[in-house]
């Protein structure tokens, strides 16, 4: 058996699964960032006002993130690809190893030098983390 990480065989992977993943990333952000759970506080974490996000609306924005999401989830299926994780518990550990050391490890050293709120921190690392671990179940479960 060949060495999956000497082969990028991009034909293996589930594109349509690492789409759903990226939406399901987007619709995770929605409801993150919305009055209903986190907003208020990100908003004031940011220093920002309703108001002014409002006027700094810009649908390019989403694109964007939509592409960067579809990015993440990428990486997150690559990766179990790479270590044959196929069950949920392998795609919970996976995220959660990943959305640490890489989203929370990076955000947190960014954060420290901009000076940003602790809790600004952890409340975007912890979106990313439980994006990354939705990621990793809706791919062990597709796949």
């Amino acid at each position: 058996m060949e060495n999956p990480m000497e082969v990028m065989d991009i034909a293996r992977m589930n594109y349509l699964a690492i789409l759903v993943c990226a939406v399901a990333y987007m619709i995770l952000g929605a409801i993150w960032y919305s009055p209903v759970l986190f907003g208020n506080a990100w908003m004031k974490g940011i220093g920002k006002t309703k108001e002014q996000i409002t006027a700094d609306f810009s649908p390019i924005n989403y694109l964007f993130a939509l592409i960067l999401s579809f990015v993440a989830s990428y990486g997150i299926a690559r990766v179990m690809l790479w270590t044959g994780a196929t069950e949920i518990t392998d795609g919970i550990k996976i995220g959660l190893l990943l959305g640490v050391c890489f989203v929370l490890a990076t955000m947190g050293v960014n954060d420290l030098f901009e000076k940003r709120k602790c809790s600004l921190t952890i409340m975007n690392s912890l979106y990313h983390i439980v994006a990354f671990i939705v990621i990793g179940i809706i791919m062990s479960v597709w796949n």
